[in-house]
């Protein structure tokens, strides 16, 4: 009976620990056990809900970065896998981990991540634009843009950022025409961005029409110029998240094309891989334009489909390159400069999929953002695995 009632004694203490106690406690546990503890209380739950807790364990985490792989799964409905690759140091087999299960109605397209956070489009009967949480699956979705792009001949690009001084997240949304008037003046780039919990806004106009996959590093949204007005060598355009401002941001000049990418929170730039060899520079300091080449490296592709592969996408996690090529995975440990051809086991090659590098999951809250004020149904939702 005293037994008992020490064990019981103890769990109330262990329960009611002072607030500021269990925020230090719980803020340097992986996210997964985070999770975990939600049951443990009510008092429990309410801490780890709670906005400020989790501000607070995305600074503390430290969680390295990996990749997300995204499964389409269409049939009756648009079904999306998002799964974590569990890489191993010095594995070559690579395992995957199914965080979430998400239902959209109509076609879709990943947007962007940032601080655990992913915004997708969504073109069922018109435009749709969320963002969401695959952790703690809380969605939000945003008004529907104030300028609405023409249905054929134009060009419809996004952005996702963060604004460090105001702690508020940003969706910008570009549109041009790519028909005849594409290099007339008069029918320039239109943009519009929408903070999140607020509504859409006019940007000023700008002569530089982006045109790749967005990059969110140094503060800005990067994307590259659009080939028909960049001919001479690949421009970067950015959008500035504090100051809503577009402007183009300088890199050293290569005699091929290039690919962006973020790394460590930096914008990087990789020219074409010639030779099966890659070339990382990374732009260190954007304010004095500081680029700094940061890797060089071989890769060994054992079944080469052609001379320049494309980059899919590349991220560091534990002091380990994750470089996907379109003709495979490999690894690169920058210590030991040992390279490795991965293999994701169970991947299914037959569905379409995306991949997001340099994820890093949180517990980053949207559920003040949501405002659905008409009662009307949102185009996504998440499902039990």
């Amino acid at each position: 009976m005293a037994r008992e009632k020490h064990r019981i004694t103890t769990r109330s203490q262990t329960e009611y620990l002072p607030c500021d106690i269990l925020f230090s406690i719980l803020s340097r546990l992986p996210l997964k056990s985070v999770l975990r503890f939600c049951c443990v209380s009510k008092y429990w739950f309410d801490v780890i809900t709670d906005p400020d807790f989790r501000r607070l364990h995305f600074l503390q985490s430290a969680t390295d970065p990996t990749v997300l792989i995204l499964l389409h799964r269409k049939s009756m409905e648009n079904i999306i896998s998002m799964n974590l690759l569990n890489v191993k140091e010095h594995g070559v087999h690579v395992g995957t981990n199914a965080i979430s299960h998400m239902v959209i109605s109509g076609s879709c397209k990943l947007v962007g991540t940032c601080n655990g956070l992913l915004c997708f489009t969504s073109s069922n009967q018109g435009e749709s634009i969320f963002v969401c949480n695959p952790i703690t699956r809380e969605l939000v979705t945003l008004p529907k843009p104030t300028r609405t792009a023409p249905p054929e001949s134009s060009m419809l690009i996004y952005g996702f950022g963060f604004d460090y001084l105001t702690k508020k997240y940003k969706v910008v949304r570009v549109f041009y025409p790519t028909n005849s008037r594409f290099r007339n003046p008069r029918f320039g780039v239109t943009a519009e961005v929408c903070t999140l919990g607020a509504t859409w806004k006019a940007v000023r106009g700008f002569n530089h029409p982006p045109y790749s996959r967005p990059v969110f590093a140094n503060g800005a949204v990067h994307w590259l110029v659009h080939p028909l007005l960049s001919q001479k060598y690949k421009r970067i355009i950015s959008f500035d998240i504090g100051k809503d401002e577009f402007n183009v941001t300088p890199h050293p000049k290569f005699s091929s094309n290039i690919s962006i990418s973020e790394l460590g929170g930096c914008l990087s730039v990789v020219p074409d891989i010639e030779y099966d060899l890659v070339k990382v520079w990374v732009l260190k300091d954007h304010t004095e334009n500081r680029w700094e080449k940061e890797h060089m490296f071989s890769i060994y592709r054992p079944y080469p489909s052609t001379r320049f592969p494309r980059l899919i996408s590349i991220c560091e996690c534990n002091g380990v390159l994750l470089v996907w090529l379109q003709d495979g995975f490999y690894s690169y440990d920058c210590k030991t400069k040992c390279q490795n051809t991965l293999k994701i086991s169970g991947f299914p090659t037959w569905l379409d999929w995306e991949v997001c590098s340099g994820y890093r999951g949180s517990l980053v809250p949207l559920g003040a953002y949501h405002d659905n004020k008409d009662g009307e149904k949102d185009d996504a939702y998440f499902v039990a695995a």
